[in-house]
């Protein structure tokens, strides 16, 4: 998908997306931003920023094989996102950068992969506590029971002096 949104932007056909021809493209999404209330997030900010993430090995211009790099995999997309989707875009502007390192950093393919883990993990932490809690008032109740048939012996009421066991 990264050459067909490539091929979307190269206007011109020259297998290199120049500042112009994502200008055009991203005034856009600066119209629909400002019709939409949010944050303007103006052209040379979000370029600089998409040139930091791909890295590209032309500062003047990016070409599709700097799309195809490794470390480009999760972040390509953003800049289409700027491009062509304004809500996916807000989102990426406000996101929680910690967060977004953290999940590159994680072992979990997708979100779904990442909820499932932490959700089996938090039920499995509460059902580790009320177990917890159940043996602690087994222990309370026993040494209630302790105390009874302690009194019970003390009177001589016990017809046995064996241990149970």
């Amino acid at each position: 998908s990264a050459r067909y949104w490539f091929s979307c932007v190269d206007v011109d056909g020259d297998d290199k997306l120049n500042n112009m021809e994502m200008r055009s493209f991203y005034a856009v999404q600066l119209h629909r931003m400002q019709c939409m209330g949010h944050e303007v997030v103006p052209f040379e900010d979000m370029l600089c920023q998409m040139m930091d993430m791909i890295k590209p090995a032309n500062s003047d211009y990016l070409v599709v094989e700097d799309f195809l790099q490794d470390h480009c995999s999760q972040v390509a997309g953003a800049l289409y996102d700027a491009l062509f989707n304004v809500n996916k875009y807000v989102m990426f502007e406000q996101r929680d950068p910690f967060l977004e390192r953290q999940k590159r950093e994680d072992e979990f393919d997708t979100d779904w992969d990442r909820f499932a883990c932490i959700d089996y993990n938090r039920l499995a932490m509460e059902e580790e506590q009320r177990e917890e809690e159940a043996m602690e008032v087994d222990w309370v109740t026993m040494d209630e029971e302790e105390e009874d048939a302690d009194e019970y012996n003390a009177l001589g009421l016990s017809g046995s002096s064996e241990a149970p066991f």
